[in-house]
């Protein structure tokens, strides 16, 4: 009898010692899941400014104006400017005609060839010869004249938009290309920037521009930003953007673009919103510092506009310095 009580009293214990000890690990647990983790806490990361956004662009004149043919205005059209010759706003480009009168045109200019070619053959000898020189020269002044005068009397003309150089395309014309075309003095840098990136970009805000031939470094400064896209198929709107430049650069040059971005991406887990407002644990060795900034919740980030400087550390959970 007394080994039977021995027994269960043995049991007893044993029952009571493992029910202890369970009860003390599940306090342990329970204390620890409410202790802050001690990695967390130190866990900080150093705030890091955004990096700049890149594109390529292309160095050309502000503004274009095609001299194309318009069988409305005439039956022809006479070009009243050389390949590559500059030309200021307002200069006649360009004089339509009837077939006639361009018929006539054409044989004056030949006469006036002509006879200037013989004046060239005649200074050859002056002896002589001045008499016949002082004629012809009297008749290629009347043809002159004639063509002015009807160049004038022409009812249809087309006239320079802006100071700028005139280029006629070489090769047969097809009725399709331009006649000539005149490229303004002005000119940018142009870029396309897709919708995503335009809310980053600011009229007078500075860039930096590296020319693929030199690599040189050049300021430049965003003089405009259009204010529709320029395609409708693409399923990202991109808009034109022109950076003028300090230094001139030879017109078609590729340039490579940087727009530094003045912002700053940390994780949301991060920032703690309390009252509307959102703040930060700055970490300075084992300590922490609450301060508020001001920004945008984004969906896997939050973009900080001011209250917070380059190369700062802060806390990247807030709760584990909460």
């Amino acid at each position: 009898m007394k080994k039977h009580w021995i027994v269960i009293t043995i049991t007893s214990v044993a029952i009571i010692a493992v029910l202890v000890g369970a009860m003390t690990l599940l306090q342990k647990r329970r204390v620890a899941a409410q202790m802050p983790d001690r990695e967390t806490i130190t866990e900080t990361l150093q705030v890091k400014k955004s990096e700049p956004l890149s594109f390529n662009g292309i160095y050309k004149s502000n503004n274009t104006q095609s001299v194309s043919f318009n069988q409305a205005l005439g039956d022809s059209v006479n070009l009243e400017k050389q390949n590559g010759e500059a030309v200021t706003q307002g200069d006649l480009i360009a004089t339509y005609y009837s077939t006639k009168d361009y018929n006539t045109l054409l044989d004056k200019k030949k006469q006036i060839n002509q006879k200037n070619a013989d004046i060239n053959n005649l200074k050859q000898d002056v002896q002589g010869n001045s008499t016949k020189i002082t004629n012809l020269t009297n008749e290629v002044n009347q043809l002159t004249k004639d063509l002015n005068k009807m160049r004038d009397d022409a009812p249809n003309k087309v006239y320079a938009q802006f100071d700028g150089v005139l280029t006629v395309p070489t090769g047969s014309n097809d009725g399709v290309k331009p006649l000539a075309e005149i490229s303004s003095n002005e000119a940018s840098v142009q870029i396309q920037v897709s919708e995503y990136d335009l809310s980053h970009l600011q009229k007078d805000q500075a860039v930096k521009l590296s020319p693929v031939d030199s690599g040189n470094k050049i300021k430049g400064t965003i003089s405009s930003i259009a204010e529709r896209p320029d395609n409708n198929t693409s399923k990202i709107s991109t808009y034109l953007v022109s950076i003028t430049t300090e230094e001139a650069l030879k017109n078609g040059n590729h340039v490579q673009v940087s727009i530094p971005l003045n912002e700053v991406k940390i994780p949301l887990s991060a920032v703690k919103e309390e009252d509307k407002k959102f703040y930060i644990y700055k970490a300075n060795g084992s300590k922490y510092t609450k301060k508020e900034i001001q920004g945008t919740k984004k969906d896997n980030y939050f973009l900080v506009t001011s209250g917070l400087k380059n190369d700062e550390s802060i806390v990247k959970n807030y709760k584990a310095a909460d």
